[in-house]
């Protein structure tokens, strides 16, 4: 889109590649012009890059029948105009195809420049081809005039958007938002595939409104998820939010202004499961439905393993869009052919030398194909700032792929004081840096600390950019990232041997990260970065003195991080540092476990809780039980606390008190029901401990007998106050899946990638 050939834009389709231009082709043919087209193995063709049967509209020249040849033309000379000599081997197929009655229509694809006077030339010859009814040229200006009046195209095509300037697509206000997505990518969005997930996302995010993109670390949900935020800037003018909270949607949704698209990285945790972040957004559920139906777009994306710990305790009924298998999309299913396409795009396109892509040529299939294959593998591998010090040979290459966060703690390794400096910063603020930098007298120290300096740092950050940091516009103000999160990981591990650096570490991240990523206790668990030496306990200590643990999901992260990650000494040592800590814990209802019960526990096990504090909340347990439906009681951690006569009392007056009068119990529920709320979510606290009483009374008959007759009246109930409740249209989603397979080819996509 750099420049203008008779008033059309000239987008620079000649940086494609060869297979991504066959595929932008498809793509115009299918999805744009709405034919059935069927494309073919690339060695097989018989002279046809694609093939329909079938009736064309055209606008121009009426409606055409019959069998239709699609054959396209790359050529990687933007300059180069298209002869009727280029295609002699292509007529001689056309001649063939047409006696076979396959050829009723030759369609030909080029990013060739094409005059009127070359598509006369072209249409006469093939047009006195026996059998060929017709000849349709589409080049270079046709392309990008298609493209051009596409939105839809640029949306299923999102590379498109990394081929120029904005502004003559987009108007001022799209444009803006644009750039800063395209900013946060980068220059990946220029070497962006097309892969059966994000066919699957774009679908998702059509029909449904809503789409979670699942899948490993560097396996490219943020680029996907930043794709389809253009898409829909562009397709619906949407405006993108990036948001980082429920809170976050809750302040930025507006009714009365619909058309958004909310776009959550990694919502229900960064390296494990935020049970404060999962369980604020299941409570959120219901007003995002809300929101969706409206029509918002709603993008979220989580590592595999954090969304499938979270997903029990998920409230998928206030979202039943969450349920249906079309939007939930694993990222990493890439097929061997769209890698090899990712690694062609990046090698070919990169800023790596012709000696580079020379000597790594023969070696980019095995690659392509190696099980720990990743898009970001792909970036590095494109990049000199990764591969400097790289042997290119089968055992380095292999090294280089299966092992990349070792790879970048050595490259992190030989870093000069100032660029140390610059990423120990971005980590000390939780990976966003706010630029122009302004650092608090922590950080200062932290610098000196280094051997760095605020000059210093500013200029790595920029000699950094794009390898290892970037630089995006985010709420008002520019911000410095990691490049990637596995940065931010090599980083943490490269610390953890460096107990200078640890000490800056401690020091300046903010508490809700380090309950996240540290442990002060020699275990294994999956997100944890540094084990904390007990020298350094009493720095943590003083840290977690400024906790305000009246806020609730800091409440639930202070919890997890004693209940888990802690031995005994340091939950000795934060005890004697605050003496009043246990007396100040009051336990309340709750589905999972309350946070201070699991501290009381935690404490009791032990063998720090006084009996004067275990009886007191025994009795709370009990009083919770009998007035609030509660069955913390019930559970195995729990259990530790009571003797077995106090469990049997609390079992004793559950029975008499709470089961024995369960028909009231739920005539009082029915009876507070708003008519507005999900009949279902109004029930799930009762739901819930039906299910956990059954547990619990397991082998009494009786009252078993009792809690599945409840179960009937209170479903009997749900259904009766659904009928009450005001009617919506309730969309239906299926469980079917859509494939998307791409043509293996013979011919290696690598051919040019040197050239």
């Amino acid at each position: 889109m750099t420049g203008q050939s008779n008033n059309i834009i000239d987008f620079k389709l000649h940086t494609l590649g060869w297979k991504a231009f066959q595929d932008l082709s498809v793509t115009i043919m299918s999805d744009i012009l709405g034919h059935n087209f069927q494309s073919f193995y690339d060695s097989h063709d018989g002279g046809r890059d694609g093939a329909f049967h079938g009736i064309w509209i055209d606008k121009q020249n009426g409606t055409k029948s019959g069998s239709f040849t699609v054959q396209c033309k790359f050529t990687s000379d933007y300059k180069k105009g298209i002869k009727v000599s280029d295609l002699k081997d292509d007529i001689e197929k056309a001649k063939r195809l047409a006696a076979k009655g396959l050829a009723s229509h030759y369609v030909l694809f080029t990013n060739n420049q094409l005059t009127g006077n070359q598509d006369e030339q072209l249409r006469k010859v093939f047009e006195e081809i026996e059998g060929i009814n017709s000849f349709t040229a589409f080049g270079k200006e046709r392309i990008s005039q298609i493209i051009l009046e596409s939105p839809r195209l640029r949306m299923l095509v999102p590379r498109i958007y990394g081929l120029g300037d904005l502004s003559q697509i987009l108007d001022e206000r799209a444009g803006e938002q644009a750039k800063a997505i395209l900013d946060s990518l980068g220059d990946d969005i220029s070497k962006f595939v097309l892969t059966g997930a994000f066919k699957k996302s774009t679908k998702a995010l059509v029909e449904h409104g809503f789409v979670l993109l699942l899948g490993e670390p560097a396996c490219g949900k943020s680029t996907i998820a930043a794709s389809l935020a253009l898409g829909a800037l562009d397709e619906w003018g949407c405006s993108t939010f990036k948001i980082c909270s429920s809170e976050d949607f809750r302040n930025h949704w507006n009714p009365n202004d619909p058309d958004r698209l909310f776009w959550v990285d990694d919502a229900f945790g960064a390296t494990q499961v935020d049970w404060g972040a999962a369980i604020s957004w299941t409570n959120t559920f219901s007003h995002l439905n809300a929101a969706i139906r409206q029509g918002a777009k709603v993008i979220f994306t989580s590592r595999d393993y954090i969304y499938k710990s979270a997903k029990r305790h998920l409230k998928e009924t206030a979202l039943p869009v969450i349920k249906a298998s079309q939007v939930v999309i694993n990222v990493q299913d890439i097929s061997d052919v769209e890698k090899e396409q990712i690694l062609y795009n990046h090698i070919k396109l990169g800023n790596q030398s012709h000696h580079y892509r020379v000597e790594i040529e023969p070696f980019l299939k095995d690659i392509a194909n190696n099980k720990k294959f990743t898009p970001e593998i792909a970036r590095r591998l494109g990049d000199p700032f990764f591969t400097q010090s790289l042997n290119i040979n089968k055992f380095e290459l292999v090294k280089f792929v299966e092992n990349p966060v070792q790879l970048l703690i050595d490259i992190i390794s030989t870093l000069d004081k100032s660029n140390i400096s610059a990423l120990a910063l971005i980590f000390m603020r939780a990976g966003v840096l706010p630029s122009p930098i302004d650092l608090s007298e922590g950080e200062n120290n932290a610098l000196r600390l280094l051997g760095g300096t605020v000059d210093g740092v500013i200029s790595a950050l920029n000699s950094l950019k794009n390898s290892l940091t970037t630089l995006t516009y985010e709420d008002g103000q520019n911000v410095w990232r990691y490049k990637h999160p596995t940065i931010r990981d090599a980083f943490a591990q490269y610390i953890a041997d460096d107990i200078e650096l640890l000490e800056i570490y401690l020091t300046g991240a903010p508490l809700n990260k380090l309950f996240q990523e540290v442990a002060c206790a020699d275990i294994k668990m999956g997100g944890l970065k540094v084990i904390v030496p007990v020298s350094h306990y009493p720095l943590l200590i003083n840290r977690m003195q400024s906790l305000n643990r009246k806020n609730w999901s800091d409440k639930r992260s202070f919890s997890n991080f004693l209940t888990k990650r802690c031995d005994h000494q340091f939950l000795s040592a934060y005890l004697k540092s605050n003496p009043n800590f246990l007396d100040s814990l009051k336990i309340s209802r709750s589905i999972l476990l309350d946070s201070d019960l699991e501290i009381l526990t935690k404490y009791f096990e032990a063998g720090l809780l006084s009996d004067k504090k275990r009886k007191e909340t025994v009795q709370s347990i009990h009083e919770l039980a009998i007035n609030d439906l509660d069955t913390q009681f019930g559970k195995e951690s729990v259990k530790m606390l009571l003797t077995q006569d106090e469990f049997s009392s609390i079992k004793s007056d559950v029975k008499d008190k709470v089961i024995s009068n369960m028909e009231c119990i739920i005539d009082d529920l029915s009876s507070g029901y708003d008519n507005e709320s999900d009949p279902e979510d109004h029930f799930s606290n009762l739901s819930y401990s039906l299910g956990d009483y059954e547990d619990i009374f397991l082998e009494d008959d009786e009252i078993c007998t009792q809690l599945s007759t409840a179960k009937d009246w209170m479903e009997n109930e749900v259904k009766e106050l659904y009928k009450r409740r005001k009617p919506e249209h309730d969309e239906i989603y299926d469980d079917e899946t859509h494939s998307v397979s791409a043509n293996k080819t013979d011919r290696s996509i690598f051919d040019d990638v040197a050239t």
